[in-house]
């Protein structure tokens, strides 16, 4: 069995659940979360692959709030990916974080700055589709409606492939193209959240 985690959009899901039962504030705080413990208690077993994609992304030199606020996602994201490691799981790093400058506030006219990922669902695709010619069970953990043809594709050549998503992010699309789905919820992610000395 081979696990592949959408990064960001798993974080997302992480932080945003986490952050709704306030066991945190900020992603800073994910750091030292055991995701593979999970991923285990997920699928039901240990004797397993994870591969998680994520991209990568530079200082970037600017005297601005962009600047800044790549600086914290650099210095995130290098914790982050050694926390990974650690819990020996495959990174994989796929693309580009590019930063963007967000809408204007009608009302104050702040611009908040973010990241947006470029590239990590291709290559997440195109492994699960050359995986599927020697591996027969996939799980894949993500949202992105991006990955559906890549998912046909895995389908056709004869593979099982689960969708795993936080109960309030699963996309129907993809869990019904993936023809088996299973969700997480709040209690699981405070089990595994509250273990690490997160309380």
């Amino acid at each position: 069995m081979i696990v592949y985690i959408d990064g960001e959009n798993a974080v997302h899901q992480l932080v945003d659940a986490l952050r709704h039962m306030r066991k945190l504030e900020t992603r800073e705080q994910l750091i030292g979360f055991n995701i593979a413990e999970l991923v285990y208690e997920l699928v039901g077993k240990r004797d397993i692959t994870i591969k998680y994609y994520t991209a990568s992304l530079k200082v970037l030199d600017e005297e601005s709030e962009l600047e800044e606020k790549s600086k914290e996602m650099v210095s995130w994201m290098r914790r982050w990916d050694n926390e990974l490691h650690k819990q020996n799981i495959e990174v994989i790093k796929a693309g580009k974080l590019k930063a963007r400058e967000g809408v204007v506030c009608r009302n104050c006219g702040h611009q908040e700055a973010f990241f947006v990922e470029k590239g990590v669902d291709v290559r997440l695709a195109v492994d699960m589709m050359v995986d599927s010619e020697t591996e027969k069970t996939l799980v894949v953990w993500s949202s992105d409606a991006d990955l559906l043809p890549a998912l046909e594709v895995v389908k056709n050549r004869g593979a099982r492939v689960k969708n795993l998503a936080h109960k309030d992010a699963l996309n129907w699309g993809l869990a019904r193209q993936c023809g088996e789905w299973q969700t997480y919820g709040d209690g699981q992610l405070t089990k595994i959240f509250d273990s690490e000395g997160k309380e």
